[in-house]
């Protein structure tokens, strides 16, 4: 086990879950946050937020893992408030090939056998991914995990 690995296992310990955020340096792939841990700890998904910046999603993540804390459950489809200020979300369920893709931490620590939930949000006019005014923009920052390949 690596030093990487160590400190995934104490953090998740501590605290419930780890917390991994990803960019792209160069800029031409959307950032993405997720959970490692919240399958064990909470018996609940693990959480992917593709698109927001990483201290935005850091947090939102955090209020997944206390909510389920708490005992909220979340289901696909469902509308919830509290995670981004003035906006519903809502989740889809990630695809194996893009667990396997997004979420290395998770697949390792869970040896590959986890469900996770993508957050989606809208635009701040409200227009959700779904929508036919959804732009080709908002869509390549927030791409729909729930299907095979999502790039």
């Amino acid at each position: 086990m690596n030093e990487a690995e160590k400190k995934i296992l104490q953090v998740i310990e501590q605290y419930g879950c780890y917390v991994t955020s990803v960019f792209d340096p160069e800029g031409e792939s959307p950032n993405f946050t997720y959970s490692t841990g919240i399958s064990k700890t909470y018996d609940a998904p693990e959480l992917i937020i593709i698109g927001l910046n990483s201290k935005l999603a850091h947090s939102i993540v955090n209020n997944y893992e206390g909510r389920l804390k708490n005992g909220e459950k979340f289901s696909i489809g469902e509308f919830y408030e509290g995670f981004l200020e003035g906006f519903d979300v809502t989740f889809c369920e990630v695809s194996q090939e893009n667990k396997q893709e997004f979420m290395l931490s998770a697949c390792w620590y869970n040896n590959d056998k986890f469900e996770a939930l993508q957050l989606v949000y809208p635009t701040t006019s409200g227009i959700w991914p779904w929508d036919a005014a959804a732009n080709q923009s908002f869509l390549t920052l927030q791409p729909c995990l729930a299907t095979k390949s999502a790039w």
